[in-house]
């Protein structure tokens, strides 16, 4: 997204604010459209409207207007009659496909309740939406599957950005991915090097899913499993090449970051290196700007953080560390090692 200068809303203030104003018009369209699954009903042949019109049970008429919004969209294409998948639908929208985000985009979506209570948010000075205690155990483990499927179309995506930086570089020994989620992250590295093993660290009920998808990944037998707490010592005496800290540190303050930063080194091999992806107030300020207050109202303390604090604190680790390396998308990475040498290997000074 990208950033907003001052010039940019001057040059038409009022039709920059209806653009504000309106911008969930784009969001509950694209939402409608996952949910009623149109785009994998369209991908082999595509569909006229009355054929679409009678697999959705739609009125003809309000569905010619709704093609007509995906349209224009760049989501849909018109051929003939029937409407077709353009080339970004028939990547990422259709279910089944290995890029497929519909997971994500619909967890977008039940997020917009949470920013309706802003105002309240912001009078208590954080969180106001916490859980009650009629919310039973299958009803939060439904949720962490949600979340976990939601993130795992993320990172699936993510990796592939992050792993051309370490191309040169040779594990020889295990990797340890913390706060492992669907362990999407790992998973692509042990994919790029067939020789090394992972161990996924989270707490069990995230385990199980990531241990279900590596499964069906074909990794299972390269995987170790530890079921922990991140914010209490790491139960691992290992010394590990690469510590992976994905889209981890935004959902804890600056103490808590502090400490998880801290273990991170504790296990890290002499020739080791410790990754830290995630959004960083200086790369896509706009989005991570509202990523930032998206953390306030739905976490307890999170935070997106100014990457130059995130480096300061790894060098207090005694750790070299890179600049923050902008990823193409909105997030971005920073390596650290025990030594400036080890970071020569990596293949990043050309996206400076």
């Amino acid at each position: 997204m990208k950033h907003v200068t001052q010039s940019d809303t001057e040059k038409n203030g009022a039709q920059y604010l209806e653009d504000l104003a309106t911008g969930y018009w784009y969001s509950e369209v694209l939402f409608a459209a996952v949910e009623m699954d149109i785009f994998s009903l369209l991908e082999e042949k595509g569909m006229s409207i009355d054929e679409l019109s009678r697999r959705l049970q739609l009125d003809t008429g309000g569905l010619a207007r709704f093609l007509q919004a995906l349209s224009v969209l760049g989501l849909v294409t018109e051929n003939g009659h029937e409407y077709c998948n353009t080339p970004i639908s028939a990547t990422y929208l259709v279910a089944g496909k290995e890029h497929y985000q519909g997971d994500s985009i619909l967890w977008r979506k039940a997020l917009a309740v949470g920013w309706q209570g802003l105002q309240d948010c912001l009078k208590a000075g954080g969180r106001v939406d916490y859980p009650t205690d009629d919310a039973g155990e299958e009803q939060v483990v439904k949720r962490v599957g949600r979340y976990i499927k939601a993130m795992d179309c993320v990172a699936k995506t993510k990796v592939l950005e992050i792993l051309p930086f370490f191309d040169d570089i040779d594990f020889s020994g295990p990797i340890l991915d913390v706060g492992t989620g669907s362990g999407a992250v790992a998973a692509g590295f042990l994919r790029q090097f067939p020789e090394i093993k992972a161990t996924l660290m989270d707490i069990g009920w995230v385990l199980d899913y990531a241990k279900e998808m590596l499964g069906k990944a074909g990794l299972a037998n390269r995987i170790n499993c530890v079921n922990a707490n991140i914010l209490e010592p790491w139960p691992v005496d290992e010394k590990f090449k690469l510590v992976i800290l994905s889209n981890v540190i935004h959902v804890y303050a600056e103490e808590e970051v502090s400490a998880i930063l801290a273990e991170a080194v504790r296990c890290l091999d002499h020739d080791g290196f410790v990754l830290i992806h995630d959004f960083f107030l200086q790369h896509s300020p706009s989005k991570a700007a509202l990523f930032d207050l998206n953390m306030f109202i739905h976490t307890y303390n999170g935070k997106v953080f100014d990457s130059r604090w995130v480096r300061e604190e790894l060098k207090t680790l005694k750790l070299s560390t890179t600049p923050l390396i902008p990823l193409a998308t909105d997030t971005g990475i920073i390596v650290a090692a025990k030594s400036e040498e080890g970071l020569d290997k990596l293949k990043y000074k050309c996206r400076l």
